[in-house]
Parts: structure tokens; C-alpha cells; sequence
């Protein structure tokens, strides 16, 4: 593929401003006192996109902003990502994220973020249907602001008849309430996200599930330490897993997932097989857990945790 002249499209409709912060102990209903570890622009969508222009392949971000849209542009432009915007009634919303350095536990809170502001759907479906002729692949990340239907975007991206990865509830749930599925996608949650959005007890029924709404899609349901599992169209199963991180290792999971949906991208933008894909996103996944801010990697990082990948069929 000439990646000069083609480029992933990424939907981050509801958008985030990181912090990360540790203390030596969260006790709820006492005062803790923490410490900034890192900051930056954030969110499923800039988190994904990141992670694609991370490799040098040109990728441009949807994302909604309010009156600080300067400010979310500039750091979009940092990161050499070009961003349309489309409005919502107040500032981009804050993510904070917890270490607890006595327990090792993470804690991660979320604002909810403005609604949809007056003109967001026009300027959503005029954004994602900017130069759509150069679009090679989308992909859809996350939530959306409140007032903001996902069915438009779903119909326009299902119209590009490009492969898309959809990595978003809300567009799940879409999906399943009749909204078009694009003909070449491939369905991403994690284990907890598909055992909820399809009212299943385990992982195991719920992609079968899945399968029966969507019979041609590939579904990738990503487990935390447990790895990946991986169903594809033809009813091919597989298992993703990693050696674990040293004991002496601070994981920071926060955003690893987004960071595994910009490194299956980059995968498959490379001309790589689904398979081999998904085992590069698992490997950008766990090099951006190393680091304090999400989708943040080195490519040294990368390289090393493809030698720590391997994929496992699972029979039938």
C-alpha cells in the first residue's frame, strides 16, 4: 500500500485530557496526596490514532471540542495528526488515572463529558466524509458525547466499503439495534465489554453469539494479563498470548487496549495477515504499558514484545 496517498481514518468522538498520578496508598474517605506522573491529550480515538502515526502511516482523527479546541488541535498537530472537529457544550472532558504503590492497583476516573452541542451531526457526517476517496481503513474508538447517536457515523463509514474496526460499545449496540455493519469489519471489545453488551455470563457464549448477529465479521476480545482471543470470518480460532511482564515491572494498563486497536491498524495496513495483525497490536499493547500515558511507546519496546507474542488455535 502507498501510504502517501492513502490513510486510516480514526472516529474518537468523545475525547480526553489525561493525568496520571501516584500515591503511596488510596484509602477511600481520607485525603491522598498524590503526585503528576505524566499528562497529555488522551482518549480512545487520539490514543488509537497515536498509535498509528507512531509508524510513520498517515492516519487523520475525528474528535468532538469546545472552547478549548485550540488547545486539543495543537496537541493533535504535536503528534502530526490532522483532527476535524465537530462541537460539544463545554470543555474536553478530564481522565485521571491512580497508581497505588502499595497494592499495584490502578484506578481510573473518568468524566462523563459535555453533550453534543447544536450542528454536531452535520459537522460529524461532513467530517468523516472529508477526502473519503483517500481512506484505506477506520476505525471507531469509544464512547460518544450524549446527544450524539452512533447509528449516522455507522451508516456513513459502512458506505466507504473499506475495513473497519470497531472498538466502541455504543457502535456494537448500534450494530445489534439494526444500524448497518460494514461488510469488511472486524468487532473489537474487551472480555468485560462483550459478556455485557450481549447479557452473557462468560466470554465463550458471548462470541457465539456474536457470530450469529455477525456471521462474516471477525470478533477480538482483548482479557488483560490473559492475552487476546481471536474468531475469525471463516470460524478460525486462536488465542493470543504474552509472556508476562518481570516482577520488578510496573504495568500501567491503562490504555493498552487502544494501543493494541492502533497497532492492528498498523498491521493491517502493512498488508499482514488478521492473524498477524492482531499479534502486532497485542505487542504495541504491551510495550504502551510500560509507559505512565497511554498509546506511548518506543519502537525498541515494540520489537521486543513480538518476540514475547505467539498466537494458539483453539479447537471448535
Amino acid at each position: 500500500m502507498d501510504h502517501r496517498h492513502k490513510q486510516v481514518l480514526v472516529l474518537g468522538a468523545n475525547p480526553a485530557w489525561q493525568k496520571t498520578v501516584v500515591c503511596d496508598r488510596l484509602v477511600p474517605g481520607e485525603v491522598v496526596r498524590v503526585r503528576l506522573e505524566a499528562s497529555g491529550a488522551a482518549g480512545k480515538g487520539f490514543n488509537t490514532a497515536r498509535a498509528v502515526r507512531a509508524f510513520g502511516i498517515p492516519v487523520r482523527l475525528v474528535s468532538a471540542a469546545g472552547p478549548d479546541a485550540s488547545e486539543w488541535q495543537e496537541a493533535c498537530r504535536d503528534e502530526g495528526i490532522p483532527v476535524a472537529l465537530f462541537p460539544i457544550r463545554g470543555r474536553i472532558r478530564t481522565a485521571t488515572t491512580v497508581h497505588d504503590l502499595a497494592t499495584g492497583e490502578v484506578t481510573e476516573i473518568v468524566e462523563e463529558g459535555p453533550e453534543a452541542a447544536d450542528g454536531a451531526e452535520l459537522a460529524l457526517e461532513s467530517a468523516l466524509r472529508q477526502d473519503s476517496g483517500r481512506v484505506s481503513m477506520a476505525a471507531v474508538a469509544g464512547t460518544f458525547p450524549q446527544g450524539l447517536s452512533p447509528r449516522l457515523a455507522m451508516e456513513v463509514l459502512s458506505g466507504l466499503d473499506v475495513p473497519v474496526v470497531l472498538d466502541s460499545v455504543p457502535g456494537l449496540r448500534a450494530l445489534r439495534d439494526g444500524a448497518p455493519c460494514p461488510s469488511r469489519a472486524i468487532l473489537k471489545l474487551n472480555e468485560t465489554e462483550w459478556t455485557s453488551l450481549l447479557g452473557e455470563p462468560d466470554l465463550s457464549t458471548a462470541l457465539r453469539q456474536a457470530r450469529r448477529l455477525w456471521p462474516s465479521s471477525d470478533l477480538l476480545a482483548t482479557r488483560g494479563k490473559a492475552g487476546a482471543v481471536l474468531v475469525q470470518g471463516d470460524g478460525a480460532r486462536f488465542a493470543l498470548v504474552a509472556e508476562p511482564y518481570p516482577m520488578d515491572v510496573r504495568v500501567q494498563p491503562i490504555g493498552g487496549g487502544d494501543a493494541f486497536t492502533g497497532g492492528l491498524l498498523v498491521g493491517l495496513s502493512n498488508g499482514s495477515s488478521l492473524l498477524e495483525a492482531a499479534c502486532h497490536g497485542m505487542a504495541v499493547a504491551r510495550a504502551s504499558c510500560l509507559n505512565p500515558l497511554p498509546a506511548r511507546f518506543s519502537m525498541e519496546e515494540v520489537a521486543i514484545s513480538l518476540g514475547l507474542v505467539r498466537a494458539e488455535p483453539i479447537d471448535a
